[in-house]
């Protein structure tokens, strides 16, 4: 097995500062759907685990579907950071969301649900630091 190039909890950080940064530089931590960034990440879940079921089933075509909704919802957090106002913490938090879109290509490109799975667990930490961090606001 490969050694994880990012640690989940160095994400959450990231993800609760920069949850931060917005709310005290008045941004809306919103992404282009309109939906808030919780709400994403939630999102993003539900299509990490169906992709998660399709990778154990011979649909290859219904996986990459929703291995590319997931992709898309990826972008659309990274394009919704405030890189004026969101200060060091946003390149860090885009390059994690990078990290994670090229992640999710190599899961369809190799079927790797431990790797799926490491995804997931990323995101369910990603989130929950946002709920933490609004909670504490």
């Amino acid at each position: 097995m490969s050694e994880r190039v990012v640690d989940a909890a160095a994400g959450a950080k990231l993800s609760a500062d920069a949850a931060r940064v917005a709310r005290e530089s008045g941004a809306e931590p919103g992404a282009a759907s309109g939906a808030k960034v919780p709400e994403r990440y939630e999102q993003l879940l539900e299509k990490l685990a169906r992709a998660e079921e399709e990778l154990g089933t011979a649909d290859g075509a219904g996986r990459s579907g929703s291995l590319e909704e997931a992709s898309s919802i990826v972008f659309d957090l990274l394009y919704a950071l405030d890189f004026r106002r969101g200060g060091e913490l946003v390149p860090r938090l885009a390059a994690l969301y990078g990290y994670i879109g090229n992640e999710l290509l190599n899961v369809g490109r190799t079927g790797d649900r431990e790797q799926l799975a490491h995804l997931r667990d990323m995101i369910k930490t990603l989130r929950q630091s946002w709920y933490d961090s609004e909670a504490a606001a």
